[in-house]
């Protein structure tokens, strides 16, 4: 899962550390109950259930604040996987995809508003109606998950597919080494000054790899 706060928004990274922690532990708990179902529709309703339950805990921590909820705004995108396939769940800008071995992709776009700069937020009143909830098969080589501010160098110009000079390198890369030593890597690449220069907005990057 990736979260990334608003700009505006005064607390926004502590609203996109609980919604990213207890999203995962609600869906965690949910994912250990045998009558899980296993259709899209009982996928699209058991992660609103999970993003439901961290928007409260995100509520039970601002009115004990005497604080605003959009003090806490923030954007999500995430992941759900096996071999047998998954999903992606989405709120707001951000980008999801899952690369196949053949090269085509299932990509969870970003969504924004009316505006330049405008996306919705999970601390919107309407935040059911623009969760997004995009199925894939199995079969997948890799998966992403990335803030918009690490769209304008992972993903191409069009938006449809990964930019592939950026990413074949770093995945080639991270096969090779244990997950430790990749992710020290990938923090390095994402915190270079090239990267600053090309956007000084958040670089978030998820990467995971089929075994």
């Amino acid at each position: 899962m990736v979260c990334d706060g608003a700009g505006s928004a005064l607390h926004a990274d502590e609203g996109a550390t609980t919604i990213a922690q207890q999203t995962v532990a609600a869906l965690g708990a949910r994912l250990r109950d045998d009558r899980l179902g296993r259709n899209e529709t009982d996928w699209a309703g058991i992660l609103a259930e999970a993003v439901a339950a961290a928007r409260a805990s995100l509520e039970h921590l601002v009115v004990g604040r005497h604080g605003q909820l959009r003090d806490y705004a923030c954007t999500l995108v995430g992941v759900m996987a096996a071999p047998s396939g998954g999903c992606f769940f989405h709120l707001g800008d951000g980008v999801g995809i899952c690369e196949y071995s053949d090269g085509a992709v299932v990509l969870s776009p970003p969504e924004n508003g009316e505006y330049a700069n405008e996306t919705w937020f999970i601390t919107d009143q309407e935040w059911r109606k623009r969760l997004r909830v995009t199925p894939f098969d199995g079969g997948v080589s890799a998966i992403a998950l990335m803030s918009d501010g690490a769209e304008s160098f992972v993903m191409d110009k069009g938006g449809t597919d990964l930019y592939r000079p950026f990413i074949d390198p770093v995945v080639r890369y991270l096969r090779q080494v244990d997950a430790d030593q990749g992710a020290r890597a990938l923090q390095a690449t994402l915190g270079d000054a090239r990267t600053d220069a090309i956007t000084s907005d958040d670089k978030t990057l998820l990467i995971a790899l089929a075994s």
